[in-house]
């Protein structure tokens, strides 16, 4: 099955952010949503320029109850600024045209729950969650053969 079908069956939309959102704001978004780890930041013509992590925004949040603080931690902290100078710009993503398969492995292998796809501009068409996969994809749900 092509991305593109899995997207048609099984719609989902990627969370975006603007680039120039502020901490408070990007916390709040994530909050809204129960189970959502991954937030976008987008452009203003929806062109996907990074990606923030449940992780990392537990990470820079959180900072101040950790008994260990490393050079990079507490640089972080000072440097509570926009979703683009906390966005990381390298980020896996898809294409319609690749097999889910191939999606799957990828988000198996290096641990992703989410991953955006996109189009050849960068523009997000919607996300591949590893959650609705499973759900879908279970063997026990399915009719049994004659």
């Amino acid at each position: 099955m092509k991305v593109a079908e899995w997207l048609r069956l099984h719609p989902g939309d990627t969370v975006t952010l603007g680039p120039e959102w502020p901490l408070e704001r990007i916390l709040d978004r994530l909050l809204a949503t129960p189970g959502l780890r991954d937030l976008y930041v987008a452009d203003a013509k929806g062109r996907l320029l990074g990606h923030i992590s449940h992780r990392r925004l537990a990470q820079m949040v959180l900072i101040e109850h950790r008994p260990v603080h490393t050079r990079r931690q507490i640089l972080e902290r000072v440097a509570r600024g926009s979703a683009r100078e906390l966005m990381e710009t390298h980020f896996a993503s898809a294409r319609p045209e690749e097999e889910l398969d191939d999606v799957l492995d990828h988000l198996l292998e290096h641990g992703v729950e989410n991953m955006p796809v996109v189009d050849a501009a960068g523009h997000s068409l919607g996300v591949i969650n590893l959650t609705e996969v499973l759900a879908a994809l279970r063997p026990w749900s399915k009719p049994a053969a004659d």
